[in-house]
């Protein structure tokens, strides 16, 4: 049993050390979901460098109290590790039309010790007005077979 002792106990220095890595990069998150400042990700450091093309609609339905599945479902897996344990963000890479053409831009979810959506954040205001634009024209255009607004099951006003 001593001489597996040596070996079990740097693995999990080792794996401790791993799940340390990716949080040397997040915000100070308290347990209701709040930040006092947040820290973004170096963007050369995401999974998904290139980022993804966000369906407005999708956008539109992040809201406070939503679970980590729900937004796993709608904007799939966070382009950055933050960590393994007890990760209260996750960061997206997002593609966004703005004034000045296409742009990449970085969107922040935080959760609260319970897994659940408190706030997001955009990086970059232009990019966050850009997409309430996207969101607003989609929104307003699309009419359900019930006869409602898709604006109004986004729960957007009309």
């Amino acid at each position: 049993m001593q001489r597996y002792k040596a070996p079990i106990l740097a693995c999990a220095g080792l794996m401790f050390s791993f799940a340390l890595a990716g949080c040397g990069n997040v915000s100070k998150v308290d347990q209701n979901g709040q930040a006092t400042a947040l820290v973004w990700p170096d963007i050369s450091r995401a999974s998904r460098s290139k980022g993804i093309y966000p369906d407005p609609h999708h956008l539109a339905m992040v809201r406070p109290g939503m679970d980590k599945d729900q937004i796993y479902d709608l904007l799939g897996r966070p382009h950055f590790h933050e960590g393994f344990l007890m990760v209260r963000e996750w960061d997206y890479l997002l593609h966004v039309r703005t004034a000045s053409g296409d742009e990449l831009c970085q969107y922040k979810i935080l959760f609260d010790r319970d897994r659940t959506v408190r706030s997001t954040h955009w990086r970059e205001p232009s990019c966050e007005a850009a997409m309430r634009k996207a969101i607003s024209t989609v929104a307003g255009d699309a009419m359900h077979a019930d006869g409602t607004h898709a604006r109004l099951a986004a729960g957007m006003p009309t």
